[in-house]
C-alpha cells in the first residue's frame, strides 16, 4: 500500500510540473510531501494532546523570554531564568523559538542554547515534543558568530546568476545547522515596487519573474537534499502577500492592490515557491486594501491554503497579532485579534513575550469561537515540519561536525557572488578600469566601513554594532590600498551619512590625486528604522561630489546602497558609477577588483533606478502611465532602467529567430539568438528574453521578462541559444482575473541593454 501511495505522489508530482516552467526536482518534493507513515505519526499525538498542548504549539515565542533579565537587554552570554524557562518551554510546551539571545553567539554556544531548549521540551514535557527554532538567515547564517555572510538578496538578484542563490542558500543551510538552527524565516519573496522601502535590500527587486527564478533556486539550495538531511533547512518565504507595494513606501504601510494586480505580480512567485517545496510562509505585517494581512481569510485561506495547496506551517511576523489591536485597529482586545488571526490562517503566532495567546486560544475553542478542526490543522501542519526536519530523531546538531563552517571554500562562494553583482552603470570614455600606478583619493561615508558593507541583518539587527566585525575582511579602502600600496591612496571621510565631516580638506588632497573614488551609501537600517522621506542620496554626500567636481579629476562613484538613491544632479559629474548594493564581508574586495579590472563586472539592474522621486514606475509600466505635458508617449524618465548593466567588453546580437510566427493553444516555440564578444577581453552577458502583448483588453505591460541565462564569453567568440517557450508566457490576467491569452500580436524582445534589444513580432490564435 505504500509503495502504491508513493508512485501515486509521483505522479501528481510530475502532473503539477506540466503546469510550471521549469521541472520540479522530484527528490525534493517526495522528502518533503506528505507520506503515510509521517501523517499516522501525526495524528497518534494529535489524539493524545489536550487543548492547551495543541495551543501550546501555535507559540511562537523569542528567546530572551526564558533568559535572565529583560527581552531586550544587551547581553555577552547566555543565562536561563529558571522559571521563566519551566513556565514557556515545559508548563506551556511551545512549539516554537525565534530570535537571539541579543549578541550572536557562536556555533557552540548555539549548540548549548537548542540543546539546553529541545532536552528539557523532550524530556520534561508529557508528549516529548521538540521546539521548532526559526532564525532570519538574511544573508547567511548571520546570527551566528564566525559565519559567512552573503551579499544581501538584492545584490543576488543583480548577478541575474540562479546558481549562485543556490549555493548561497546551501551554505546559509550548512552553517545554520551548524548552530542547531534548522528553520530559515527567508527567502524574501516579495515584490518591490516602491523603491522608498528600505527593505527592497532584502528582496530581489521588482520583476515577479526574476523573483521567483531566484527564489526557487534558493529553495532548492536550502533543501534539496531533503529536510531530515543535517545540512538541509527549511525556508518560510516571507511576506505573504504585499509587504514591498506600501503606499507611501514605508515600512508596513498600507498597500492598494487590486485583483488583477494581486495575481498577475505578487502572486507568482509564493505559488512557484510551494510547487517547489516551500514548507513556512510568513504573512505580511501591513495591511492590503485596509485589510490587514493577519485576519484576511481570503488570502491564507482561500487562496495560499485552498487555491494554492500550501500545507506547510503560515507563521505570524513579530507581535503582529498584537499589532491587529494597537497599530491596525482592527480588533478591541488580544482576545479578538488571537480569533481573528487563527480564524483567518495563522497556524503559528509569533507572540514573542508571553504566552497569553495560549490561554486565548483555549478558551475561544471552549466558547466556540475557533473550531476543533481549525486547531488541529494548524497544530497537524507544525508537527509536519517538525517531523520532515527529523526533529524527532535529531534535535540538534554537533557543530564539529561541520568542518566547512567559515571555510576558505564558502569565502570564495561569497567572493564571486559578491564581484558578479556589482553593476556598471557608467563608464565615461572607458576610464574604468583604473591603472594600479596612479595616485587615488578614496573618501565618502561608504569607504572605510564594514558594517556599510554588511548592511543590517549582520550579527545585530541593524547591523551596526561594530563589536563582532570580522577584522580579517577589508573596507573598500582597506581594498584599494591593497591593490595600489599605501603610499599611493590618500583617504579624507569627507561626509558622515548627514553631516559635513571635512570635506574641504578632501577637495585639498584631491588636488594632488590623479582619480577621485567616492563612496556614498545609506545607514545600515532594516524595517521601520528604513523609512525615509526623500529619495534623494543625501544631500551632504552630493555636494560632496559637486565640491570635488569642481577639481576637474576624474571621478568613481561607489553607491553601496539596498535601494536606489537619486543621483539625477550629480550623475553628470562623475565618469565612472558603480552600483555594489550592500555586497557583504567580501564587498570591498569585489569592489576594489572591479574598479582596477580584475574582475569584468556583469551584473545588471533588479529594479528600474528612478531619477525622479515623484516619477517611479517599474519597467512593466502600461503605457498611459507614461503620457508626458505634451501629449506625447514619452513620461518614462529612469536614471538607469531595468536589466541595466555595463562591461568592460561589449556584446553584439543577431539573428533573432522564432521558431514558429502563429501560436495556438498550449504550443511550444523556439527562440534563438546569436551574441558576440566584441571588445577585448572575457566578460560574462546576461541575455534576457521578454514578451510584449500588443493590445489586450486589459491594458497590457510595457513588456514583461520570461527568461534570462547568464552566459561567459571570451573575446571575439559567438555563442547561439535557444530559449524554450510556450504559450503560457504569453498569459496575463484578464478582466475576470483569470490567467488568459487574448488573440492578437505579440512582440518577442531579446538582448543585454534595455534600449537595444532585438524584436520579433508572432501572433496567437484562439
Amino acid at each position: 500500500m505504500k509503495k502504491i501511495y508513493q508512485i501515486t505522489l509521483i505522479i501528481i508530482i510530475f502532473m503539477s510540473c506540466a503546469k510550471t516552467e521549469k521541472p520540479i526536482d522530484l527528490s525534493l518534493k517526495v522528502s518533503s510531501l506528505q507520506t503515510e507513515e509521517t501523517e499516522a505519526k501525526i495524528q497518534e499525538l494529535l489524539v493524545k494532546m489536550t487543548l492547551k498542548e495543541k495551543a501550546g504549539q501555535m507559540l511562537n515565542i523569542g528567546l530572551p523570554s526564558v533568559l535572565e533579565g529583560e527581552y531586550w537587554n544587551k547581553r555577552d552570554s547566555v543565562n536561563f531564568d529558571a522559571q521563566k524557562f519551566k513556565k514557556f518551554i515545559i508548563d506551556y510546551a511551545v512549539g516554537s523559538i525565534h530570535n537571539t539571545p541579543q549578541y550572536p553567539a557562536t556555533k557552540e554556544e548555539w549548540f548549548k542554547i537548542v540543546r539546553e531548549i529541545q532536552d528539557s521540551a523532550m524530556q520534561k514535557t508529557r508528549l516529548g515534543i521538540p521546539v521548532l527554532y526559526g532564525i532570519d538567515n538574511i544573508h547567511g547564517a548571520n546570527y551566528v558568530n564566525g559565519s559567512v555572510m552573503f551579499p544581501h538578496q538584492i545584490a543576488v538578484a543583480a548577478t541575474w546568476n540562479t546558481e549562485l542563490s543556490r549555493i548561497g542558500a546551501e551554505i546559509t543551510s550548512y552553517e545554520s545547522r551548524a548552530a542547531s538552527l534548522p528553520w530559515n524565516f527567508n527567502p524574501n519573496a516579495d515584490v518591490a515596487t516602491n523603491p522608498l522601502w528600505g527593505r527592497i535590500g532584502e528582496s530581489f527587486g521588482e520583476d515577479p519573474y526574476l523573483i521567483s527564478e531566484m527564489t526557487n533556486a534558493y529553495i532548492k539550495g536550502s533543501q534539496e537534499k531533503g529536510l531530515e538531511n543535517s545540512t538541509s533547512s527549511a525556508v518560510c518565504m516571507k511576506h505573504f502577500v504585499g509587504y514591498g507595494a506600501g503606499k507611501n513606501g514605508k515600512d508596513r504601510a498600507n498597500a492598494i492592490i487590486p485583483e488583477n494586480s494581486l495575481r498577475q505580480y505578487f502572486l507568482p512567485p509564493f505559488e512557484k515557491a510551494i510547487l517547489n517545496g516551500a514548507m513556512g510562509i510568513m504573512i505580511s505585517s501591513n495591511a492590503v486594501n485596509g485589510i490587514p494581512c493577519h485576519l484576511n481569510n481570503y488570502y491564507i485561506t482561500d487562496i495560499l491554503k485552498g487555491e494554492m495547496e500550501f500545507k506547510g506551517v503560515v507563521i505570524s511576523d513579530f507581535s503582529d497579532v498584537e499589532f491587529l489591536v494597537v497599530a491596525h485597529q482592527s480588533a478591541k482586545d488580544m482576545r479578538e485579534a488571537t480569533k481573528l488571526a487563527v480564524n483567518a490562517g495563522i497556524d503559528l503566532l509569533m507572540n514573542p513575550y508571553d504566552a497569553d495567546v495560549v490561554d486565548l486560544i483555549v478558551a475561544l475553542v471552549e466558547a466556540g469561537e475557533i473550531s476543533k478542526e481549525r486547531i488541529d490543522d494548524a497544530v497537524t501542519r507544525i508537527l509536519r515540519l517538525k517531523f520532515y526536519l527529523n526533529l524527532f530523531e535529531m534535535p540538534y546538531n554537533n557543530p564539529k561536525e561541520y568542518p566547512d563552517f567559515g571555510s576558505e571554500k564558502h569565502i570564495v562562494a561569497n567572493y564571486k557572488t559578491a564581484s558578479e553583482a556589482i553593476t556598471l552603470l557608467k563608464n565615461e570614455n572607458a576610464i574604468l578600469p583604473l591603472s594600479s600606478n596612479k595616485k587615488v583619493l578614496v573618501t565618502g561615508y561608504s569607504a572605510n566601513s564594514i558594517n556599510m558593507l554588511n548592511g543590517a541583518w549582520s550579527r545585530s539587527f541593524l547591523g551596526r554594532d561594530t563589536t563582532y566585525n570580522d577584522r580579517s575582511k577589508l573596507t573598500i579602502l582597506d581594498a584599494i590600498k591593497k591593490q595600489v600600496g599605501a603610499n599611493n591612496v590618500d583617504f579624507v571621510e569627507g561626509t558622515d551619512y548627514l553631516e559635513d565631516i571635512n570635506s574641504d580638506l578632501a577637495v585639498s588632497k584631491a588636488k594632488k590625486a590623479d582619480y577621485i573614488v567616492v563612496c556614498v551609501g545609506e545607514i545600515p537600517a532594516s524595517e521601520k528604522p528604513s523609512d525615509i522621506n526623500e529619495l534623494e542620496l543625501p544631500k551632504v554626500q552630493q555636494e560632496l561630489v559637486k565640491k570635488l567636481a569642481k577639481t576637474g579629476k576624474p571621478i568613481i562613484l561607489i553607491m553601496v546602497q539596498g535601494r536606489p538613491r537619486i543621483i539625477r544632479e550629480i550623475e553628470p559629474l562623475v565618469d565612472g558609477i558603480l552600483m555594489a548594493y550592500l555586497p557583504g564581508q567580501e564587498g570591498g574586495r569585489a569592489i576594489s577588483d572591479v574598479i582596477f579590472g580584475n574582475i569584468n563586472p556583469s551584473g545588471k539592474l533588479p529594479y528600474t533606478y528612478p531619477k525622479f522621486t515623484g516619477n517611479i514606475l517599474p519597467y512593466y509600466y502600461k503605457k498611459a502611465d507614461i503620457r508626458d505635458i505634451d501629449w506625447g508617449y514619452n513620461g518614462f524618465y529612469p536614471q538607469f532602467e531595468f536589466g541595466f548593466g555595463l562591461s568592460y567588453t561589449s556584446f553584439e546580437y543577431s539573428n533573432l529567430k522564432i521558431s514558429k510566427d502563429t501560436l495556438a493553444t498550449s504550443d511550444q516555440f523556439k527562440v534563438n539568438v546569436t551574441i558576440k564578444n566584441s571588445g577585448k577581453r572575457e566578460g560574462k552577458e546576461i541575455v534576457q528574453v521578454f514578451i510584449k502583448d500588443l493590445v489586450a483588453t486589459v491594458s497590457p505591460d510595457a513588456k514583461k521578462l520570461v527568461r534570462f541565462v547568464k552566459i561567459n564569453l571570451k573575446a571575439g567568440k559567438t555563442k547561439t541559444l535557444e530559449f524554450n517557450l510556450t504559450t503560457k508566457d504569453l498569459e496575463s490576467i484578464g478582466i475576470n482575473n483569470k490567467w488568459i491569452i487574448e488573440e492578437g500580436e505579440f512582440e518577442i524582445l531579446v538582448g543585454g541593454n534595455p534600449q537595444e534589444l532585438l524584436k520579433q513580432k508572432i501572433y496567437f490564435k484562439n
